[in-house]
């Protein structure tokens, strides 16, 4: 379906408790990127929504089908779950394009993927046991018992919301919790069709609840929230640094995915082509709207010139148009505050003296909706803004480098640290620089590869604490020593 046809207004209200809560309150309108035009409608929930989806989820933990069951009956029912959106993805599609103007191909790529997550926690599960620990005592024994925390409250963004919501939800839900689910105001109305097919696939009432509106109102209610057991979170650092004030109030553990401004490395020893297909991924895919967007490219100087054309080449060829047209390249950013900012930046990058080789300003000029083309900016300082904060957009900032220690050190010179790139047919090299660069994840020739079984997360500003990989389950669990005496005890006052 195109964005020009005319649809029905939708309107997307708080699914708590296994049902959707009549609304009669004030909503937010979702606007569809492509075109600036109102598609649907948002609950702007607050308080008592979330106080009402918190006592279901902490009853749904405490009592009913989800607390008695043993952890091998719980993967049956992700894998159910699993099962469910192997065969119903589809309908997710539309509601998360129309939110956010991600290209259709990519959302399609993702969503047809979704049921393996699941799958993985599900299998993950049915591995917990209780772990004999060894000590000294004589006459003692002592075991570590999985226990899950309770209510976690998981809070997403808006550029990938279903995605991210199951590097949450799946190991939340394999470890025994229950969910409440914040998405971002600009993006909710995936997250409450998915709560709906999840109901579907039998997760019991109360298990998954999703409360939509804005974080200062229903997100910190949520998070303050005394039943509130656990708290995770992705999104920029200055909501991160609110959430976990919020949650640091109650002593609630929080996990935060935050921005990045990650580098990029090529060497002149690289595979060219290979390294151009891996900088123009880790930039213009999903339209520079991901976390681990490698927005900063270091250049060996002897191969600059030669690369940064090649770049330009390829990007200024990119097809804007519309995310639900399979052929588009290059969609529309996600929400007019952020065009907004976007924008701002690229202006400030020029008036700061930065180079701009390619101006997607120009290129997006005269289009409707969120338009911002690839844009590349050459001569970018470390005192720049557009080298030190995160734009979150298809802006590339390119410098030089004329040797491995200067590599390192431009790469390390952030606030940031969740991802990087090193480009090299040096093995040797790869490896002492990706182990040099300080960030979360580091790749070497290639770029944004994401799995359950590998570990994400940042430092610095990108927050802390890591969500997939082999502990995400553990992250939602916690540990209780039970200690047994298998000698009477002696006498403590012969």
């Amino acid at each position: 379906m195109s964005h020009k046809e005319v649809k029905t207004m939708q309107n997307y209200q708080p699914y708590v408790d296994g049902r959707t809560i009549p609304w009669s309150g004030s909503w937010i309108d979702s606007v569809d990127p492509a075109n600036g035009q109102v598609w649907s409608r948002v609950a702007r929930c607050g308080a008592d929504e979330a106080d009402l989806a918190i006592r279901s989820a902490d009853k749904a933990f405490r009592e009913g089908a989800w607390a008695d069951a043993t952890a091998a009956q719980r993967a049956d029912i992700l894998d159910r779950l699993a099962d469910h959106l192997e065969t119903h993805w589809q309908v997710l599609v539309e509601p998360e394009v129309r939110d956010n103007g991600k290209r259709i191909t990519e959302v399609r790529g993702q969503f047809s993927g979704l049921h393996s997550w699941y799958r993985h926690f599900a299998a993950e599960a049915r591995t917990l046991t209780v772990e004999p620990q060894a000590n000294a005592i004589p006459g003692v024994t002592s075991a570590a018992h999985p226990q899950p925390y309770g209510v976690v409250v998981a809070i997403t963004p808006w550029n990938s919301p279903l995605m991210i919501l199951a590097w949450k939800l799946a190991p939340a839900l394999a470890a025994g919790n229950t969910v409440v689910v914040k998405p971002s105001e600009m993006a909710s109305a995936s997250t409450v069709e998915f709560a709906r097919l999840a109901h579907e696939a039998g997760l019991p009432a109360g298990v998954l609840n999703v409360v939509t509106g804005l974080g200062h109102e229903v997100g910190e209610a949520l998070v303050r929230h005394p039943l509130t057991r656990k708290v995770t979170f992705t999104g920029s650092d200055f909501g991160g640094r609110k959430v976990a004030e919020a949650a640091s109030a109650g002593v609630v553990p929080t996990t935060l995915e935050l921005g990045g401004k990650s580098a990029q490395v090529v060497f002149a020893d690289a595979d060219i082509d290979n390294a151009i297909n891996g900088v123009l991924s880790g930039i213009f895919l999903s339209n520079g709207q991901t976390c681990v967007a490698g927005s900063r490219l270091l250049v060996e100087e002897t191969v600059k010139d030669t690369f940064v054309s090649r770049i330009i080449e390829r990007a200024r060829a990119l097809r804007l148009g519309d995310p639900m047209d399979p052929d588009t390249q290059v969609a529309p950013l996600a929400n007019e505050p952020h065009l907004r900012k976007v924008r701002s930046m690229i202006v400030q990058a020029k008036d700061d003296g930065a180079t701009c080789l390619l101006d997607g300003l120009e290129t997006a000029a005269g289009r409707d909706g969120y338009y911002v083309g690839p844009t590349i900016f050459d001569d970018v300082t470390t005192d720049m803004q557009l080298w030190r904060e995160e734009v979150f957009g298809p802006v590339l900032a390119v410098t030089s480098f004329s040797s491995e220690a200067e590599a390192i050190a431009l790469a390390n010179d952030s606030d940031y640290g969740l991802a990087g790139g090193v480009w090299t047919t040096d093995a040797d090299k790869g490896a002492r620089v990706a182990n040099a660069i300080h960030s979360g994840t580091v790749y070497i020739n290639h770029y944004r590869s994401v799995d359950p079984g590998a570990p994400i997360g940042g430092i610095k500003l990108s927050g802390y604490g890591r969500e997939l990989g082999p502990d995400a389950v553990k992250d939602f669990l916690q540990v209780k020593s039970v200690w047994t005496g298998t000698a009477p005890v002696p006498d403590p006052f012969p």
